[in-house]
């Protein structure tokens, strides 16, 4: 009798832990939800084709390695006046992917005369595949899928100039 009392005793040990393990990792799924980044401007950029200001976008500004490595990722919208500036302290070779980022972006890398050196069109979301530059750059510009081609923005033509917000 001893031994079923035992038995029975384990066993409703058993299931409340079982129980509280389940409540656990359903909060655990709640807490991991998608998050959505909102946009912050932080600085103005115009885009200039020949003396000409093409377009003029409001800028996030990307400039230390942990903002550089979250750029535009888990956003779910950006607006077509809205962009992400990447700026390195010396010229950079290195690739960009789409891990984590829900929306088509064009990937623009600019020198550090501020021109354009190359374009990455309408890079898919969640596109593992990293895609840099044919040269070093020193800028990279972000913008919605298909806006570079809607602007003129043109390779060894378009010039960017930008400022940051105090």
């Amino acid at each position: 009798m001893k031994i079923i009392l035992n038995l029975l005793f384990v066993l409703v040990l058993m299931f409340t832990f079982s129980c509280k393990s389940e409540t656990e990792s359903s909060t655990q799924i709640d807490r991991n939800e998608p998050i959505n980044i909102e946009f912050i401007k932080q600085g103005e950029l115009s885009l200039i084709n020949n003396d000409s200001i093409i377009k003029k976008l409001d800028i996030e500004l990307a400039k230390t390695d942990n903002k550089r490595a979250i750029g535009l990722m888990n956003r779910n919208s950006l607006e077509e006046n809205q962009g992400m500036l990447f700026v390195f302290q010396e010229d950079n070779m290195s690739g960009f992917y789409m891990k984590d980022t829900r929306i088509s972006l064009d990937i623009i890398y600019l020198g550090e005369d501020s021109t354009v050196i190359s374009i990455s069109k309408n890079r898919q979301p969640f596109d593992l595949n990293s895609e840099g530059a044919p040269s070093p750059y020193r800028y990279v510009l972000e913008v919605n899928g298909g806006m570079s081609d809607a602007w003129g923005i043109k390779e060894g033509v378009t010039k960017i100039n930008w400022t940051e917000n105090l």
